[in-house]
């Protein structure tokens, strides 16, 4: 019989070889800022061993700290699931994430993943939030483009950018929202997934900085000291990268990029970030409805609902977003799942539920370098 556990230090090297196998990658390089030997491992892992002591099973927690604004959210983000092959079946992942789950409640706000649909929803998991991507080719940049001068921009490694690290972090943890991005460990927090940290060069100076896939197809993090210069970047991004096509992923908040973006890509949509397990309902509404309401405009309005058994009370007025942890005696009733559905996803607007109109889907965003 199993027996389920924390992680132990000295077991390092065991659980990444047992994730090495069941995934059939090098996690010490695809996702160097949590997979190496001086992070905080066995804090962060917890494990199954069977009656001979080997990890047979292993699922991790990243712990991040979400600014939003005025608001800070404790954050777990969930990954590192491991089953070796010859155990799967019995159960183990749902116990390492139910013993993860019961330790969040009441000290973690909100949780995040990435995975399949059905099989994280049985945990209380539902995909959403506002994930922006627009497609960019060169005949976008030949014509609509063609009197944007790219200048002397070229981009440089982050890592041979002298203060390219540190000026990425800070850049980061600077935005009205991030989540928090330690200066000493950037250099493995942005190659994660594989991606590839450029700094945005102009006479020798760094002018922002953005993060691409191997083949260069996709931006997935595009900052720019001024946003003003996003056209001449990209321009010169596609001179210099020799692209015939790019795809530039951003949260919905950011709305100085969005509006150069529209002003000339060839398509764009919006979909889902990740998956998200909401703990504090009234916390997570007020940080990002508040984000919303400052960079979209809300309608004016109230609205008051028992969500997962929390009751809340949302008013916009002219003074703001006011969010109280009580609710009217005809509030509409929701369980976890549909109060999820109806925050992070487009679905809400299908569902019998009275909401002033553009409240939701809540903007919820992760770049990629933050996942686990």
């Amino acid at each position: 019989m199993a027996k389920f556990r924390n992680a132990e230090k000295e077991e390092y090297c065991e659980f990444t070889d047992l994730s090495n196998y069941v995934f059939k990658v090098d996690f010490e390089k695809v996702l160097p800022k949590s997979f190496n030997e001086n992070y905080d491992f066995q804090n962060i892992t917890k494990v199954a061993e069977d009656e001979n002591g080997r990890l047979i099973a292993g699922v991790c927690v990243l712990p991040q700290q979400v600014v939003v604004g005025e608001c800070s959210l404790d954050t777990n983000f969930l990954g590192g699931v491991a089953v070796h092959p010859r155990h799967r079946g019995e159960n183990l992942m749902k116990a390492l994430i139910n013993i993860w789950l019961e330790e969040m409640k009441g000290s973690c706000d909100i949780s995040v993943l990435t995975g399949l649909r059905q099989r994280y929803e049985y945990f209380g998991y539902t995909p959403g939030g506002v994930q922006w991507e627009y497609m960019l080719n060169v005949h976008n940049i030949r014509h609509a483009l063609k009197d944007t001068d790219s200048g002397k921009i070229t981009f440089e490694p982050l890592a041979e950018a002298e203060g390219g690290f540190e000026f990425a972090a800070q850049f980061n943890n600077s935005r009205k929202v991030n989540v928090y991005r330690d200066a000493a460990n950037a250099d493995k927090i942005m190659v994660s997934y594989r991606q590839h940290p450029f700094a945005v060069m102009e006479k020798g100076n760094i002018i922002g900085y953005l993060i691409t896939s191997l083949d260069r197809g996709e931006i997935s993090e595009l900052a720019l000291c001024d946003y003003a210069d996003t056209k001449r970047v990209l321009k010169a991004y596609f001179e210099f990268f020799a692209v015939e096509k790019a795809k530039v992923v951003l949260p919905e908040y950011e709305t100085a990029l969005h509006k150069e973006l529209v002003s000339f890509a060839d398509d764009w949509k919006t979909g889902p970030c990740c998956n998200f397990n909401i703990f504090n309902f009234a916390k997570v509404i007020k940080a990002y409805l508040e984000l919303k309401n400052k960079t979209c405009r809300l309608s004016r309005g109230r609205f008051s609902a028992v969500m997962d058994n929390q009751p809340v009370t949302v008013t916009v007025d002219e003074n703001g977003v006011t969010v109280e942890n009580k609710a009217d005696e005809d509030a509409v009733v929701l369980d976890k799942l549909k109060a999820q559905e109806l925050l992070l996803t487009h679905g809400g607007r299908y569902m019998d539920v009275d909401v002033p109109e553009g409240w939701f889907p809540l903007p919820l965003f992760w770049y990629r370098v933050d996942q686990f």
